[in-house]
């Protein structure tokens, strides 16, 4: 039997054998590292992106406002510079911001490279500054960089805090992967700031409470000095009601009319939800390096400073009030070393002198999104940097 095809003679076993490769489909491709399965768009909003490695967040070192400023990890202390506005672009891509700045993550100097730097700079909608933000079936996210197709990855998988975050080629390790918590809408909310406080009792203090480690938590009772630690006036050698160390946390507290020395800070901690009712000389001071957290939280009547600061910080101030000061920050008079202060949603009023005032030709300062009255200079002394953004006067 023959078969004739346009000229040409096949004999039935050639056809049949060909009919068995035509029904034989070929294998599927290898892919080596295959994307995974998206299940969910990420939402416009204001994110937390912790690593999924080593546990730690996404952050603009030492709070810079600058542009170029490293962006690595570090365990999340609530600072908004460790917090990102993601908003979907027309072109289909996300940009990342700062909160507490404004700038963009940023694929620095435009290097397509597997290890290039990702930094933080002023947004100019470069491809170098959009992202794909892409879901994984496991819950958790990762980047990809519109300029270079890169993934946003942990530098050598570390774990350690100060690790760099770079660019680097997808390869689906969980030092490239990153956990989304959503903590605001874009712009962020108009929270009305200060204490929530109301006193749930009262208690006597008599020496100074130390904070060591993990949360204090006050219940909403007011603590009320004794003249063992000072009167609240103007005399130095006062001793602080509270003290915060290594990183510890103190919440939902009232400081009654003997503010004492306040609420001191060794080697950084956190404050959430407290009330000076009279604060006397100073409310709070930094006696020894680290970063420190304050929120929720508003002083009244205070004869100098509402915040001293003897120790290079990362200072990051959201949702206060703050009233009848002679200034809002001061950093211990004569110094040179670096403090880097934001604050952000507060209502600043009746400075006798300044908001912020510094020495220090190394020291930064930024307010935004926030009410001001009769402060004085917004910025007194030799600052780096001292700014302001989205400030009204009431």
């Amino acid at each position: 039997m023959k078969h004739f095809l346009t000229g040409f003679t096949v004999s039935a076993a050639l056809l049949a054998q060909t009919s068995v490769w035509a029904l034989t489909p070929p294998p599927p491709p290898t892919e080596p590292n295959p994307e995974p399965t998206p299940t969910e768009q990420l939402a416009e909003g204001r994110y937390t992106f912790t690593n999924v490695n080593s546990n730690r967040a996404i952050t603009v070192s030492q709070a810079s406002q600058s542009d170029g400023a490293q962006i690595i990890q570090q365990s999340y202390n609530g600072g908004s510079h460790q917090q990102w506005d993601i908003k979907l672009l027309n072109s289909g891509y996300y940009s990342v911001r700062a909160a507490h700045s404004g700038k963009s993550m940023d694929v620095y100097e435009w290097n397509t490279g597997d290890g290039a730097d990702l930094r933080q700079w002023s947004y100019l909608e470069g491809d170098n500054q959009q992202w794909e933000i892409k879901p994984l079936d496991n819950g958790n996210y990762y980047f990809v960089s519109k300029f270079s197709g890169k993934s946003i990855a942990v530098e050598n998988n570390s774990t350690q805090n100060g690790g760099n975050v770079i660019l680097w080629s997808y390869q689906g390790n969980s030092s490239q992967q990153w956990k989304a918590e959503l903590i605001g809408s874009t712009p962020p909310p108009s929270n009305t700031p200060g204490s929530s406080c109301q006193s749930t009792g009262s208690v006597t203090v008599s020496s100074t409470i130390v904070v060591s480690s993990g949360v204090y938590d006050g219940g909403c009772k007011t603590f009320n000095p004794t003249s063992a630690l000072g009167d609240g006036g103007q005399a130095e050698g006062q001793k602080p009601v509270f003290r915060v160390e290594n990183g510890a946390t103190l919440k939902n507290v009232i400081i009654g009319n003997n503010g004492a020395d306040g609420i001191h800070f060794y080697n950084g901690g956190t404050i959430d939800n407290i009330r000076w009712t009279d604060v006397g000389e100073d409310a709070l001071t930094v006696k020894s390096a680290g970063n420190v957290t304050i929120r929720n939280i508003e002083g009244y009547n205070g004869y100098d400073k509402f915040m001293q600061i003897n120790a290079a910080s990362n200072i990051t101030v959201e949702n206060c009030v703050v009233d009848n000061m002679g200034k809002f920050l001061r950093q211990n008079g004569g110094t040179g070393f670096t403090v880097n202060v934001t604050v952000n949603n507060c209502q600043i009023s009746n400075m006798k002198e300044a908001v912020f005032r510094t020495d220090s030709n190394t020291s930064t300062a930024h307010i935004s999104n926030s009410r001001l009255r009769n402060y004085g200079q917004l910025c007194y002394g030799a600052w780096r940097s001292c700014t302001s953004s989205n400030i009204s006067n009431f």
